[in-house]
């Protein structure tokens, strides 16, 4: 399936949606820091191609468990530990849904397009 081109206003309004995913993963995380294992809300990578520099952008999918380390002064050192994209524990409640699952957005100087995979 190829990229449409959406008005920017349906931009907006997708970008609200993701908004008030993040903040239902950082409520998720309260509940499941008890665990030591967080869901991080918020991964971008950046990728090098022949056309440029692609920007990708993740919620929501990589888990982590954070290490204490010690202190430095008066400030904690952790460790963020990459666990991987599956739940580490059965026991974990699930995390919430994605509302835009599958929803690929290309943001260029014509404008904002989106693909559903």
């Amino acid at each position: 399936m190829s990229f449409t081109k959406i008005p920017i206003e349906e931009y907006h309004r997708l970008q609200g949606i993701l908004e008030e995913y993040k903040t239902r993963l950082y409520e998720y995380n309260k509940l499941v820091s008890t665990y030591g294992y967080y869901l991080k809300p918020l991964h971008i990578v950046y990728k090098k191609t022949s056309n440029g520099t692609v920007k990708y952008v993740y919620y929501g999918r990589y888990w982590y468990k954070i290490v204490y380390a010690g202190k430095r002064n008066k400030t904690s050192i952790v460790k963020w530990i990459y666990i991987g994209r599956e739940k580490p524990l059965p026991k974990l409640p699930d995390p919430p849904h994605h509302p835009l699952e599958g929803i690929v957005l290309r943001i260029d100087s014509t404008g904002v397009y989106m693909k559903k995979s």
